[in-house]
């Protein structure tokens, strides 16, 4: 099983499950991107493009640890990010305005059809799309090895990092104490819940 992870409003045809928080079309699981409602092991190729900054710093880790659950050993893993560093250092030397510097490093991006209105509570769209998380290429590396095999991590259209990687033989993903097993998968948390939280016991 092929599963991309924040499909968005273009899901990749390349994979066969497409999962993102809000109900978008073409998307066939609602999910949260650290809690992930497949059995260990079961998926073969993992994308996630432009979704780990979204994440709470704080939940890097965790999130890592979900996807190598999932991912099959020898499975392949493509991860891109904002290259944060890069975009600061443009503003830095007055290559960008701060405008488009806060675009670029703190999301929201309410100018995406699917981040427009608000939801049943009232609460803006485009929240679900803000940043959490600044990369740049050695904080990228040094977080994906904790639990997968990189092989690859460069640069694509200027701002943004992209890595490829393989799920591990090993099961690092055992480490943290009631970390979710293919006997108690756990079901999608519903999309009011408020980005980077965790559900309370």
């Amino acid at each position: 099983m092929r599963v991309e992870i924040g499909a968005g409003e273009k899901p990749h045809p390349d994979y066969e499950v497409h999962v993102d928080l809000l109900p978008l079309p073409d998307v066939e699981v609602r999910a949260v991107a650290d809690r992930l409602p497949f059995a260990t092991g079961s998926v073969t190729a993992l994308r996630a493009n432009h979704v780990l900054e979204h994440q709470s710093y704080e939940l890097i880790a965790e999130t890592l640890r979900e996807w190598a659950r999932v991912l099959a050993p020898g499975g392949r893993l493509d991860i891109g990010v904002p290259d944060a560093r890069f975009v600061a250092e443009q503003w830095v030397r007055g290559e960008i305005d701060t405008a488009e510097a806060n675009y670029w490093i703190l999301g929201g991006h309410s100018d995406r059809a699917a981040h427009r209105g608000v939801d049943a509570r009232g609460v803006p769209l485009w929240i679900w799309n803000a940043h959490h998380t600044m990369f740049d290429a050695g904080s990228l590396r040094a977080a994906v090895e904790e639990f997968f095999d990189v092989e690859e991590l460069f640069t694509y259209d200027i701002r943004n990092l992209r890595l490829y990687g393989r799920g591990r033989a090993t099961a690092p993903w055992t480490e943290t104490p009631g970390c979710a097993r293919a006997s108690d998968s756990p079901e999608p948390r519903a999309a009011s819940q408020p980005p980077g939280s965790r559900p309370r016991p």
